[in-house]
């Protein structure tokens, strides 16, 4: 799993309520330590600053404005509770201290008496989650648009890893999710009983609330009653992601195709983005789109891999055409196989179950290599198609390109 707010090992800091010396002072002691913004927001723009940038740390200016000091730290402490507070202080008094730890600072400063302090504990934020390369692989599937198989995808790549791993697949597909019927499952809890304990979620929590597949795959269903799920917030999202890569070896994530505050936090923290789109002129297109929103979400091109589902020779749109437009390497094929596939979903059995030996069940099986990175040759997916469909000023104009 990804942590959000990092930038090559210097902390990312939101600066709070500082006059102009308060801030020369702070960038002179943490010049190598932070990558500092230009200026300083004011206490009434703070929240949505911490909600844009997400930090590592935010320093607050604490002697001229105690009482709204004071205030911020008991909001971000509740919302934000990985953030590092600092309270910047033009002078120290035991009260003030008591006060501002009370309230959820980690430290509280005086410059420049305390500059070595203050470079530990932004230094000590930048790096309190080197334990996180110990946790789970995050992969996320999105969908150029809706019925592309995203969730057919999803739920299978889950059982191929869980033969060996321990798996979660979790569904954000707000609304429309369908892991719980494609897998035959009967959840009796769903997200929607975490997200209300998002801040003290653990393993043991969040084990009990997931249902278990025949394959051994751990399952988050959406609820059914969207109105259980109330004001989904990405912090909370983030919390629950967070605990399953603690838990799991691999968390499979159903983001579906409509983006709201959720989805996009789990788009950046996945290791692995996976757009999947179909050989047709507007799965193709919509995949554009898409692929657009996801880099604009910060999601650097490297973490996203292009997958081709249904794939058959006689597409309209040729592999060749696919990568052209879209910028973008395929990663995997998934053969057109729709009999052993609506069987499948249709019986709430895998495709493997119906026929291990179709070439759906084998192209899947594939997937996981190129997905999980046990293969790094590079040979996994199908070679682009040399032969051009014909399509190649009709993807001009479509995309804007001549």
């Amino acid at each position: 799993m990804r942590n959000i707010g990092k930038s090559g090992g210097a902390a990312s800091v939101v600066l709070v309520g500082l006059e102009q010396e308060a801030l020369g002072s702070v960038r002179e002691v943490l010049s190598a330590e932070a990558v500092l913004p230009n200026q300083s927001v004011s206490f009434g723009d703070s929240l949505t600053a911490v909600q844009q940038t997400r930090p590592d740390v935010v320093i607050v200016g604490f002697s001229d404005a105690i009482d709204a000091a004071l205030a911020l730290a008991q909001a971000l402490s509740r919302d934000h509770p990985n953030i590092t507070l600092v309270a910047l202080a033009k002078a120290g008094s035991a009260d003030q201290i008591l006060a501002a730890m009370r309230c959820g600072y980690k430290e509280f400063v005086v410059l420049p008496e305390d500059a070595s302090r203050l470079r530990q504990a932004v230094h000590d934020a930048a790096f309190s989650q080197a334990e996180d390369e110990e946790k789970g692989m995050v992969i996320a599937l999105t969908g150029a648009k809706g019925g592309v198989g995203n969730t057919t995808l999803a739920t299978h790549l889950a059982a191929e890893l869980a033969g060996i791993h321990r798996v979660l697949i979790m569904d954000l597909d707000f609304g429309m999710g369908d892991i719980a019927s494609m897998l035959d499952l009967s959840a009796r809890d769903s997200i929607a009983d975490l997200l209300p304990r998002a801040d003290r979620l653990d393993e043991r929590v969040l084990t009990s609330t997931v249902a278990v597949h025949r394959s051994k795959v751990h399952v988050l269903t959406a609820p059914e009653d969207m109105e259980s799920l109330g004001v989904v917030r990405a912090d909370d999202i983030y919390a629950v992601i967070d605990a399953a890569a603690e838990a799991y070896q691999f968390v499979i994530i159903d983001c579906g195709a409509f983006y709201e505050e959720g989805v996009a936090m789990a788009l950046n923290v996945a290791d692995v983005v996976v757009l999947i789109t179909t050989p047709d002129v507007t799965s193709v297109r919509d995949s554009f789109r898409r692929l657009r929103t996801i880099k604009a979400l910060g999601v650097d091109e490297s973490r996203i891999k292009l997958v081709v589902n249904r794939w058959h020779s006689a597409a309209y749109v040729g592999l060749s055409d696919i990568q052209q437009n879209l910028g973008l390497s395929i990663a995997a094929t998934i053969a057109e196989d729709a009999r052993h596939v609506e069987q499948a979903i249709n019986e709430g059995k895998l495709i493997r179950e119906i026929n291990k030996n179709c070439e759906a069940a084998r192209d899947i099986s594939r997937l996981v290599a190129v997905l999980s990175e046990e293969d790094d040759d590079g040979e996994n997916a199908d070679e682009p198609d040399s032969d051009s469909t014909g399509v190649g000023s009709f993807f001009a104009n479509l995309f804007n390109r001549g």
